[in-house]
């Protein structure tokens, strides 16, 4: 019997096409990333194991076949179709170029910026070869499989075995992509110097294409491909920062013409999501806190429908707090302007830093130009107030209709990530704004298999960086990680906030506060915060009591973080309060980290010492690492 033309499926494609998996040193123990851009949050206490290992963050991918106009008619599983899918992922950190700028801004071009040379330079010849971690592709089909078999487990760094993760599949025949544990080690045992460069070192950090050999009723039909990228890991897993990446990478193919802007600016969709994420940073920065927490003057989340009230009669409120974004249009570009991020641009702070050099655009970050162009049209009441029709409800994928399932995953694996600082950044750097990276809106163009990439030569320049025809044109496995930091825990742990300029007690600017968090309410406050017994002005103090999230560790924070990145605390939502109205009813708290605390210390000059804040200057051994350039293994 034929099958009707409107179910009849012609192609397919796999979502999220941007998967993101996430390290963790647990052995066995997982949870699914993100399916739904508002995805609910594992219980207290389930994101380490009962030993006190991070569990792995792990991609899932789904294939859906569509018919000639597009639409979406069915999730392919084994139920319906055969199914083989193949992921390739690579580390080639150490075989590219040192992280000093990204090459897409002004800032690379200065004739004072740092050359991006290639790391590990004392490494020639096919030699150069040896520093690539490529256990090549693995396939997997079928239902609940596991083993031996799927593991990227062959990859070396030199003499070094690297695993980089695995596949399953779940029982619907879904793929699991797993990252590694998150080791890193020099192959000398050199300890490292620098927040992004560090010779001799690697990390089992990846990424690659995800790819599926799809069979319907014998018949092989076309299917999209995806990619997947394992990230470090993500210390508060609620959280989202101001502009996400899916925001960013939205804003660009508007701007390439890729897709086409709404028509109309929905509260919901467009505003509200701006405001509640700079209140809910209040849980991983002080500062953030004191402007957009909890009773403060900003507190936006008692302020929804204020907020969401298009009439004229509350024109000027909604043109004040317009006002308050950095808006590089009109040059409003000053430090205390919101967001309060530093940005790509931020000069080396090892120098004396003017504060008239924040005042450019990439010292300081700014909002997506779709974003600011949003909030100018709802500060004139050009917007739909539709705060009642909250897409907020949708915690799974399974509650949302089959045609928007696509979306839905490709939005959540992207709304949990960074798209602040890009220096470089957490999951992903500044190459994600790039065109040349895409085929098409999220889809990343592949490099075929066994079609050598071009040598750049010894340093990497700005303008063939970004070159339709340069390193971007074309990717392969690793090709996307690469770009980051080396290891990935030397920056983590250097991207904090309130650098010396401001001032070191200061909370702002910040870098990454929403995956590294920066001031945290902790259990032991959070108990004051919760206890009736307690007096009002007990609780009202111990709630606005915030604590350095690295105050466990005691000696180089960068080197700490390599051996001890688990033993930090995950930022996790408690029960908040409900006997008194200006404290919230759901609080994010600190885990209790596995590391010796300052406020449960008994000698009072240790906890003087160590609730001091200690800001680790983010340059502070950029120097010192020059020193490595021509260290040998």
């Amino acid at each position: 019997m034929n099958t009707p033309p409107d179910l009849k499926i012609t192609h397919a494609a796999i979502h999220p096409a941007i998967g993101i998996a996430r390290l963790g040193n647990s052995a066995h123990e997982y949870f699914i990333g993100p399916e739904v851009p508002y995805a609910s949050t594992l219980p207290t206490g389930e994101y380490k194991d009962k030993a006190g290992a991070l569990k792995r963050e792990v991609a899932r991918f789904r294939i859906y076949g569509y018919n000639t106009a597009g639409q979406v008619v069915a999730e392919l599983t084994p139920d319906n179709a055969n199914i083989e899918w193949t992921v390739h992922l690579a580390n080639k950190k150490a075989a590219w170029y040192e992280f000093q700028v990204a090459l897409d801004i002004p800032e690379a071009n200065a004739t004072t910026a740092t050359p991006s040379r290639r790391r590990n330079p004392q490494v020639t010849g096919q030699d150069r070869s040896k520093l690539i971690i490529d256990p090549g592709p693995r396939s997997i089909q079928g239902r609940s499989t596991q083993g031996d078999s799927y593991q990227f487990d062959n990859g070396k760094f030199f003499d070094l075995p690297v695993p980089l993760g695995e596949l399953q599949t779940d029982e619907e025949g879904r793929l699991l992509v797993f990252g590694g544990h998150g080791l890193s080690r020099s192959a000398v045992g050199q300890i490292p110097l620098d927040f992004a460069n560090n010779n001799c070192w690697h990390d089992d950090i990846s990424d690659g294409p995800v790819e599926a050999k799809v069979m319907i009723e014998g018949v092989e039909i076309p299917v999209e491909p995806a990619w997947v990228v394992i990230a470090p890991p993500n210390y508060a897993p609620a959280l989202k920062t101001v502009r996400t990446m899916h925001d960013l990478l939205q804003d660009c193919f508007f701007a390439w013409n890729w897709l086409t802007p709404p028509k109309m600016v929905s509260f919901n969709k467009h505003i509200r999501p701006i405001f509640e994420r700079l209140s809910q940073l209040q849980w991983v920065n002080s500062g953030f806190a004191s402007e957009f927490g909890a009773g403060a003057p900003y507190d936006f989340e008692r302020l929804l429908e204020r907020l969401a009230d298009p009439s004229k009669t509350n024109i000027e409120f909604r043109q004040q707090i317009y006002a308050q974004f950095r808006n590089p249009d009109t040059s409003r570009l000053g430090k205390w302007l919101w967001p309060y991020f530093y940005g790509d641009g931020l000069a080396d702070l090892n120098d004396a830093v003017p504060d008239a050099s924040m005042n450019h655009t990439r010292g300081l970050a700014v909002l997506t130009g779709t974003q600011l162009g949003h909030l100018a049209k709802w500060a004139r009441g050009e917007f739909l107030n539709d705060l009642d029709n909250s897409d907020f409800s949708v915690r799974s994928l399974d509650a949302a209709p089959l045609e928007s399932q696509p979306d839905l995953l490709d939005e959540a694996a992207l709304a949990y990530c960074l798209a602040d600082a890009f220096h470089p950044g957490c999951e992903l750097t500044w190459i994600i704004r790039q065109r040349p990276l895409f085929r098409a809106p999220l889809r990343i163009r592949h490099r075929p298999p066994g079609l050598p990439e071009p040598d750049y030569g010894d340093i990497l320049a700005p303008d063939l960086a970004v070159s339709p025809t340069g390193p971007l044109s074309m990717s392969g496995p690793g090709d996307l990680t690469r770009w980051m930091a080396i290891p990935w825990q030397t920056d983590t742990a250097s991207c904090l906030s309130g650098y010396p300029f401001f001032n070191a007690t200061e909370s702002l600017p910040t870098f990454w506060p929403a995956r590294v968090p920066n001031q945290v309410l902790s259990e032991k406050d959070y108990n004051v915060v919760i206890n009736r017994d307690a007096s009002m002005r007990e609780r009202l103090a111990a709630f606005h009591t915030r604590r350095d999230w690295f105050r466990g560790f005691h000696g180089v924070k960068i080197e700490q973080m390599i051996t001890e990145f688990h033993k930090l605390g995950i930022i996790e939502e408690r029960p908040g309060v409900t006997d008194q109205a200006n404290l919230p009813k759901a609080i994010w708290v600190e885990s209790k980290p596995d590391l010796p605390l300052p406020e449960e210390a008994t000698d009072p000059g240790t906890v003087a010492k160590s609730e001091s804040s200690q800001h680790l200057v983010r340059y502070s051994f950029r120097r010192l690492g020059e020193k490595s350039r021509h260290d040998s293994f």
